[in-house]
Order: structure tokens, then C-alpha cells, then sequence
């Protein structure tokens, strides 16, 4: 089943090491784009996160957020930029004094900015962390895709409803073609009988004008194309991985011949057929962009 490329999941855990959280959502996009967003702390795991993520997903904007809260009592080292924090004092005072304003900076306020305090775990205890990590990861993960999979079989239900109008408008559009060629010969005759006040209609001359016409105007190869390419769109639809691409391709393809069956071919119900087509295919290229 189709999945949709737009989704989110979310799950945390606490173990001997603290809470770790991971938020994962997703959106459309034409090739596979994944960027975590990891503490400091946690960036040696920036490949992993990716690797667990790429092997689920085959197509859309990544993005995953995570969190730690360091438990208390784990071994881990407090750390305070404290060039960094003189940089933003300094600043601060220089506003301060800019703007006339009387109240002293406080020390809450200077480690309340990033990168001023930082939790720097032994290499020991982080590589303990992962497993707990890897675990919070694919849960989040999993929710995701089982999103993506509930939006996907919606869009699977309204894809399918606009595909069989277009079968249907095909069968219709084949009848008329059928009785066109018989409309315009007898339309043609008239025509000449009126335009020659009367006289017979030279037989060999009409037929001659009738078989120009239907040669120029048979849409038989591409109804049959137009068909062929409906059956195809079906088959694939009820794939599952990354059939994405290949859908817009086949619904290009669809868009392709209904434009020369319009090109070729006339009549109201044709026209009509035509447009009707071509609405639907519009529509249905629309969905297909958010299709993994």
C-alpha cells in the first residue's frame, strides 16, 4: 500500500542515563533529505540516526529532533563556556546602558543562553547511551510510518475514485468515436446538397472525404494506450516501497494521450470527455506529489 510522505511520530524513555526523547516528521520532497538535530552530547550518534532512518524511509524531507535530560547522579561533566558567557555580558551591558536601563544583569540570565552550560558525558558512558537511543529512535520511527500509511491509504481511495471515472469517460469516449465518423458523413452530405442546390452527390467524391476524415481523426491507438496506461497506474498503486515517481510518470503519460485524443478528435461528447480526463488526471497529479 501507498504511503504518504508526510507524517509524524513521537516516543521517549528513561534509562540509567536520563530521558531521551526523538520527535520525527516528514514532508514532501523529490529525493530522500534527513536532518537530525542532536545535543551536543549526543552528535557522535549523527550517522546513526541517519543510517536508521534511511533504511525506513526512501523519499521525503527528514527532520528529527532529540532530547536529553541528563539523570542526576550519572557521570557526566558540567561544563561552562565561560568566553562565551563574557561575549554575551558584555553585550548585554552595552545594550544596557544604550537603552538607559537601570537593572543589573543577572547570572540566570547569562547561563539561560545557549551554549553556556553544556553536559559533556565520558566517551565510556556514551557509547552506553546508544542502545537506548537506537531504541527511542525507531519507535518514534515506527509511529511515523504507521501515519504516513493512514494518510496514504485515503489518498490510495480518492487516487482510485478519480481512475475510474477516467475508465469510465474512456468507454464513453470510444462509442462516440465509433458514431463520429457515421455523423460526419451523413453532416457532409447535407452540406453538399445544400451548397449545390439540389443535385446528387457524387458517391466516390464523399467516400473519399469520409475515409480522410476518419484516418485523421481514429483515436483507436491511443484509447487503446490511454487503457493500457490505467491497468499499469493500477498494478502499481498496490505496490508497496517508492512508487511515487513512477505513478507521476505513468499519470504524464496518461495526460499525454488524452491531450492528442482532443487534438485529434471532435464532437461535444468527445470535447467533453476530453476535459473531464484531463480535470481528473490534474487532480490526481496533485496527490501523487505527496506519495513516498
Amino acid at each position: 500500500m501507498i504511503k504518504s510522505m508526510t507524517g509524524f511520530g513521537r516516543a521517549a524513555a528513561r534509562g540509567r542515563f536520563g530521558l531521551f526523547a526523538a520527535e520525527i516528521r516528514t514532508l514532501n520532497h523529490k529525493f530522500l533529505e534527513v536532518t537530525p538535530k542532536l545535543p551536543n552530547s549526543l552528535g557522535v550518534f549523527d550517522d546513526k540516526v541517519k543510517s536508521i532512518v534511511k533504511s525506513r524511509i526512501k523519499r521525503g524531507k527528514v527532520y528529527i529532533n532529540f532530547v536529553h535530560e541528563t539523570a542526576a547522579g550519572t557521570n557526566s561533566n558540567v561544563c561552562v563556556n565561560e568566553k562565551l558567557a563574557g561575549t554575551y555580558l558584555g553585550k548585554l551591558e552595552k545594550l544596557r546602558r544604550q537603552l538607559g536601563i537601570e537593572d543589573r544583569i543577572k547570572l540566570a540570565e547569562i547561563i539561560s543562553f545557549p551554549g553556556v552550560i553544556d553536559y559533556k558525558p565520558d566517551l565510556k558512558d556514551t557509547s552506553r547511551m546508544w542502545p537506548l537511543m537506537r531504541d527511542v529512535a525507531e519507535e518514534a520511527l515506527q509511529k511515523l510510518i504507521k501515519d504516513r500509511e493512514r494518510e496514504g491509504s485515503f489518498l490510495f481511495r480518492d487516487i482510485m475514485k478519480r481512475l475510474r471515472r477516467i475508465k469510465g469517460t474512456v468507454k464513453d469516449i470510444k462509442k462516440s468515436a465509433a458514431s463520429n465518423v457515421l455523423s460526419y458523413k451523413k453532416r457532409l452530405k447535407q452540406r453538399i446538397k445544400e451548397l449545390s442546390g439540389g443535385y446528387a452527390v457524387d458517391k466516390g467524391r464523399l467516400e473519399i472525404e469520409v475515409a480522410i476524415f476518419a484516418k485523421n481523426s481514429d483515436i483507436t491507438e491511443e484509447l487503446t494506450r490511454l487503457s493500457n496506461h490505467i491497468h499499469n497506474f493500477t498494478r502499481t498503486i498496490g505496490k508497496t516501497g517508492e512508487v511515487g515517481k513512477k505513478l507521476d510518470f505513468i499519470a504524464q503519460e496518461l495526460h499525454r494521450e488524452i491531450n492528442t485524443v482532443g487534438s485529434k478528435a471532435s464532437g461535444f461528447n468527445i470535447s467533453k470527455g476530453v476535459i473531464e480526463i484531463k480535470t481528473e488526471i490534474e487532480k490526481i497529479r496533485e496527490q501523487l506529489k505527496n506519495i513516498e
